[in-house]
C-alpha cells in the first residue's frame, strides 16, 4: 500500500462521513437533551416532522462509487480500502437504519 492510496482513503473516509452526517440529520435533532425529549426516539414521538431519510439515501449511495472502481476495475484489493468501505457501510446503516430500530424496542 502506498501513501497515495493511505491519504485518498482517509480523504474519502473524512468527506463520506461529513456527508452521510450532514445528510441524515432529522429536522428538530438539536432539542435532544432539551426538556422531555431525551433521545432519537423521543424526538419521533413528540415531534411531527417530515421524514426525508429516502432522499439522504439516494444522495449517498454515490459514496460507494469509489470502491467499486478499485475493487473491480483496478483489480487491487487494499485491506486499508475494504476496511473504510465497511466503516463506511456500518456508518449509513447506523446514521439512516439501525438509530431508528431501537425505538421499536
Amino acid at each position: 500500500m502506498t501513501w497515495k492510496v493511505f491519504t485518498l482513503g482517509f480523504i474519502w473516509f473524512c468527506v463520506s462521513i461529513l456527508w452521510i452526517t450532514f445528510l441524515s440529520v432529522q429536522d428538530k435533532e438539536w432539542l435532544i437533551r432539551e426538556g422531555s425529549v431525551k433521545n432519537i426516539c423521543d424526538l419521533m414521538k413528540y415531534i411531527e416532522t417530515d421524514d426525508v431519510r429516502d432522499v439522504g439515501i439516494v444522495l449517498t449511495i454515490p459514496l460507494i462509487f469509489p470502491a467499486i472502481y478499485t475493487l473491480v476495475c483496478i483489480r487491487k484489493h487494499y485491506w486499508f480500502i475494504s476496511f473504510v468501505i465497511l466503516l463506511i457501510t456500518a456508518f449509513w446503516l447506523w446514521r439512516f437504519f439501525l438509530r431508528y430500530q431501537i425505538c421499536l424496542w
